[in-house]
């Protein structure tokens, strides 16, 4: 008889384990074995292949590597979420298949995120993104920037350009100068080094008007200057424009930056869609990697109606909730009602009863049980690879 090697624990490893009881399979099942016991799980007859399931990164490589160091040739799969981390196990450790949480539930979130219809979507897949509204939707998010000191910096340069430009043309009309000689007085009066000399014998009115605009540009000024330093020195996790920049039309909103959440905003922006997430956890990891990444994050409660006004959900395409908490997924789902009654809202569940509960009694929104969903897919792999099928990599 086969037997499969489940480490794990939490609810995840509790759900592969009943999904490879579905599928027939005769499970060895480990918590957090020392070396002993290892040993004495992989010595038993008929062992084929081990199944590691742990949301710690660390704590899953070091059960592969003992796993490895007792047997060079059992097959592997583990569950890995950081990039770097479970490329170097696929280089490094024979036999061994890796996967994560993230990856394998994330097209089933984004999916309801784009349609009603879709179960879900993979990078690659044909998506309708509205492409007409793109240019649209990008002047948006430069002309109405999220945090303050972007719009700082962004109005008092079109300020200052702007009284560059009056003081130009009224320079032209009243000394009868050229543009450049116009433009080049106006730019020294407005940058403080040197007033224009024949503004002094021009008009009064001419003074007068030149009076009002310089002391209007020290206000642009002001303002511009104290935007430039705010972003210089301080940590920016928005950019004013770029892909960093927040969206304000046809986008999807994503509360929660754990694995599931930057894994979905990854996939979603691979599709063309554009994608803000807010986490209340500023130093944290997943916030530094989205950052490196070119996401724009917007710090705060996912369950407060300002910030969901402020990210313009009313013109959004979806809401994602998809922190590890059940309940604050339905309070940021409830607070996302609040705003826009119609929007469409999906959430993610890691509790079959709480999910089954939610679609009975809110029915606010598309719930993802992502455990059951991994757990599925991974046993799913399994016997896969003991039937001789090529598993998804």
């Amino acid at each position: 008889m086969s037997h499969v090697v489940l480490i794990g624990e939490g609810d995840l490893a509790e759900e592969v384990r009943r999904a490879l009881d579905d599928e027939g399979e005769d499970v060895y099942r480990l918590k957090a074995p020392g070396e002993l016991e290892m040993r004495r799980a992989l010595e038993v007859d008929g062992i084929d292949r081990v199944l590691i399931v742990f949301r710690a990164d660390a704590v899953a490589l070091r059960m592969a590597l003992m796993v490895r160091s007792l047997d060079e040739e059992l097959p592997m799969l583990v569950t890995i979420f950081d990039p770097t981390i479970a490329s170097q196990v696929k280089d490094s450790i024979e036999h061994c298949e890796v996967t994560s949480m993230a990856d394998i539930v994330a097209p089933s979130l984004a999916g309801p995120c784009l349609g009603e219809d879709l179960e879900e979507v993979h990078e690659g897949d044909p998506v309708e993104v509205p492409k007409r509204r793109r240019f649209r939707a990008l002047s948006r998010a430069i002309l109405t920037p999220y945090d303050k000191s972007a719009a700082l910096l962004l109005w008092g340069a079109l300020g200052l350009l702007i009284i560059l430009l009056i003081e130009t043309v009224a320079s032209m009309f009243a000394l009868d100068q050229g543009v450049i000689d116009a433009a080049y007085g106006s730019a020294k009066t407005l940058v403080t080094v040197d007033p224009n000399d024949e503004v002094a014998d021009g008009p009064k009115w001419l003074k007068a008007f030149l009076t009002v605009s310089m002391l209007t540009a020290l206000v642009f000024e002001a303002g511009f200057t104290a935007g430039l330093v705010n972003r210089l020195i301080d940590r920016r996790l928005t950019g004013l424009w770029g892909r960093r920049a927040v969206p304000r039309r046809d986008h999807v909103v994503v509360v929660g930056m754990g694995q599931v959440g930057l894994r979905l905003c990854i996939l979603l922006r691979d599709l063309g869609v554009g994608v803000v997430a807010v986490d209340d956890r500023e130093e944290g990891e997943n916030v530094g990697l989205a950052r490196e990444l070119g996401l724009p994050v917007v710090i705060g409660r996912g369950a407060d109606p300002s910030i969901l006004r402020r990210l313009s959900l009313h013109r959004a395409v979806a809401l994602a909730a998809v922190t590890d908490d059940d309940l604050q997924n339905l309070s940021i789902a409830m607070a996302a009602k609040s705003v826009d009654k119609d929007l469409r809202i999906v959430l993610r569940a890691g509790d079959g009863k709480i999910a089954n509960e939610t679609r009975s009694l809110f029915r606010i929104g598309v719930v993802r049980d992502v455990h059951q969903i991994a757990a599925r897919e991974l046993a799913a792999r399994v016997t896969e690879a003991r039937a001789g099928e090529p598993a998804n990599a």
